[in-house]
């Protein structure tokens, strides 16, 4: 059999362990062959609707076992799919995706298909009523003479794999468009093709090397790239994915108790996750006996936070991966009790297989060891672009000069990093997570570093506004364990025993918790407009 696509995994898996689980969600169960058909059948019924190779579709689902056979499906007419976020974007949002892919596609059910409708304004309505809509579940409610072609993918359908008969893809063709939030207030689309997501995912399976009998949960959100990893690498392996709800990961006692109860050997999330877990959690005595790994992604993991995840859970190993939308993972570091000593951050580590890492200095130098710039990314687990966007594209790709030997482009993150003295990238910050006071450089993550090192802080986030005269302040959002023994001056004090004078933050505000988008992580947005309204 060829394998070079990432539906090849799913035809690999449903031939070698047909009757295998493969998806587990609240408590039914769906094998390998039932994926597999299931994917076929509506592959069959987009082609019958005239979606042909190289289109996209939409799919506008609720993380469930549906979801993924929707994109199998999309996968098997070779086209690529674009997941639409349902649970924390607004319609508007949703909306504003479908217009800008131009899909002429959408695959979702009766209850997400009103909830499009409902939210839509009159040339909204009139763009969705011209796509070809396939619903696989509910709609009996829906006029269907209101839309141009609306059909159904039923379950008993028969199977004619008109997938077979098509132009067969390659792996340099899309496979997903993954959207992102983007400077202007449009969300960017991200293409990945095969060949970029299976670079990082067949190095997932040689260097984690998961094994078929093994459990991982489905944490992040379809839309969310932390994702690629939970739907791929266990049916590429033939494992079994344990869908969990927002409900669920939301709430850190039940959380636990369904790691637990479901026998999961693989957990991928953003650490703020486990700042939860560590608080709320009540983990049993043994911890999790059952977890394997522990990958953390998608937010700097602090020292302190995984130290105490380490104690709870001292069976498990741990690894801390960076990447970007645009780059999938391109680097990973597996941690050690020594990684979490307070005060020295946390390497994101060393470039994963086929994939080259390097830091530019700003005078568009390759950085030495211990000088700081931004980090650059090569290879075949780099994006193609931005989804009808080449300007955007050709913008975040800088020339290389040839004496560097490096080929012809980097793509750049727009991140700070620098080795450390054992060859290890450390991330700094962001670009534009700089800013500049009475003349001096202040990196916000430092005092984030500062503040998560208290011992009375549970989770500390800073973020910068502007004053009334446009002048910058320094905001730092706390969760504290204590609040009666809490004070904003203690708090003041303690950092500039640490910090120059200019870094102690002008304002302070305690949280119950976070708020959060969509992917889990901190919305500093929502955290920036908090401060604004105290000012």
């Amino acid at each position: 059999m060829s394998d070079f696509l990432l539906q090849h995994y799913l035809l690999r898996s449903a031939e070698r362990c047909p009757d295998q689980t493969a998806l587990r969600f609240e408590g039914r169960e769906l094998s390998y062959g039932g994926l597999l058909r299931r994917s076929i059948q509506i592959s069959d019924a987009l082609i019958d609707t005239g979606m042909e190779p190289g289109e996209t579709a939409a799919i506008c689902l609720d993380k469930s076992p549906q979801a993924v056979c929707a994109m199998f499906g999309v996968l098997f007419t070779a086209g690529a799919y674009i997941p639409l976020d349902t649970s924390y974007s607004p319609v508007h949002r949703m909306l504003t995706i479908l217009e800008q892919s131009g899909t002429r596609f959408l695959v979702t059910d009766g209850a997400n298909l009103l909830k499009l409708l409902q939210g839509a304004n009159p040339e909204q309505l009139e763009r969705l009523r011209l796509l070809h809509i396939l619903l696989v579940e509910g709609g009996a409610e829906l006029d269907d003479a209101d839309f141009g072609m609306i059909v159904q993918a039923a379950p008993e359908q028969p199977l004619r794999h008109l997938y077979k008969s098509r132009r067969q893809p390659i792996s340099e063709d899309l496979a997903y468009i993954l959207y992102t939030s983007g400077s202007t207030g449009v969300p960017k689309g991200v293409m990945i093709t095969h060949l970029n997501a299976r670079t990082f995912i067949d190095w997932c399976c040689g260097y984690f090397k998961p094994e078929g009998h093994e459990r991982f949960a489905a944490i992040a959100p379809f839309h969310f790239d932390l994702s690629v990893f939970d739907i791929f690498v266990p049916v590429a392996v033939g494992a079994t994915l344990v869908l969990l709800t927002a409900e669920v990961i939301q709430h850190p006692a039940r959380f636990t108790k369904a790691i637990e109860q479901g026998g999961i050997s693989w957990v991928y999330s953003v650490p703020s996750l486990w700042a939860a877990v560590v608080q709320y959690g009540r983990l049993p005595a043994g911890g999790l006996p059952s977890l394997r790994g522990v990958l953390f992604a998608g937010e700097v993991l602090q020292p302190k936070l995984l130290h105490q995840v380490m104690e709870l859970l001292p069976e498990a190993d741990f690894y801390n991966l960076y990447g970007l939308i645009e780059t999938n993972v391109c680097t990973y570091y597996p941690l050690s009790e020594q990684d979490g000593i307070h005060g020295t951050p946390v390497p994101i580590g060393y470039p994963c297989g086929n994939t080259g890492v390097v830091v530019v200095t700003a005078d568009g130098r390759l950085a030495g060891a211990g000088e700081e710039g931004e980090l650059c990314v090569r290879g075949s687990i780099v994006m193609k672009g931005y989804y009808r966007n080449p300007l955007l594209t050709e913008q975040s790709f800088r020339s290389i000069p040839p004496n560097w030997g490096l080929g012809d482009k980097l793509y750049c993150t727009g991140d700070m990093a620098m080795v450390n003295e054992n060859g290890a990238l450390v991330l700094i910050g962001r670009k534009d997570a700089l800013i500049k006071r009475s003349g001096f450089r202040i990196e916000l993550p430092e005092i984030e570093r500062v503040l998560h090192d208290m011992e009375n802080i549970l989770d500390a986030a800073v973020v910068d506004i502007q004053d009334g005269e446009g002048h910058p302040l320094i905001c730092a959002a706390v969760v504290v364990h204590e609040a009666g023994s809490f004070t904003v001056l203690g708090l003041k004090q303690a950092v500039g025993k640490l910090l120059p004078r200019y870094m102690i933050p002008d304002m302070v505000h305690v949280f119950d918790s976070f708020p959060t988008g969509g992917s889990g992580k901190v919305d500093r947005q929502q955290l920036k407009h908090e401060f604004r309204k105290r000012l």
